[in-house]
């Protein structure tokens, strides 16, 4: 009998990396994990062994956040768990950098003003595409 060579198997991607898939689920739902508050000076870095690694690039306010991490701990296991179905055992809290994403213009308090806007770069695109005339 002809000896079987092994064929290698294609594994998905991120499938032998259950911590970045963890991390990517962890970075959607940021907002809603920690609260609006603490996302704005925070953001999830990496996921290592079944423990959550937090942001924080305002340095004086990490270690109010490390005392207050022991005692709401619980509470934001139990909500990742509930809610992305991730099963952490810890959180701990570094320095880092802030995001380099590129801050959204200001927007015009005034609503009926937006909506105009919103209007009128509606109309601009329908007469781009031919679907309206000037």
């Amino acid at each position: 009998m002809p000896s079987r060579r092994r064929m290698p198997r294609l594994v998905p991607l991120g499938a032998r990396l259950p911590d970045q898939k963890a991390l990517a689920r962890l970075s959607r739902a940021w907002g809603f994990v920690v609260g609006p508050a603490l996302a704005d000076r925070t953001r999830p870095l990496r996921v290592e062994r079944d423990v959550l690694v937090m942001g924080c690039w305002e340095l004086a306010r990490i270690a109010t956040l490390r005392e207050a991490a022991a005692a709401v701990w619980p509470q934001i296991r139990d909500r990742i768990h509930r809610a992305l179905g991730l099963r952490l055992s810890g959180l701990q809290i570094a320095p880092c950098d802030p995001p380099t994403e590129a801050a959204a213009p200001p927007q015009d308090p005034d609503p009926l003003r937006r909506a105009l806007h919103l209007l009128e770069a509606r109309r601009k695109e329908r007469i781009r595409l031919g679907l309206e005339k000037e």
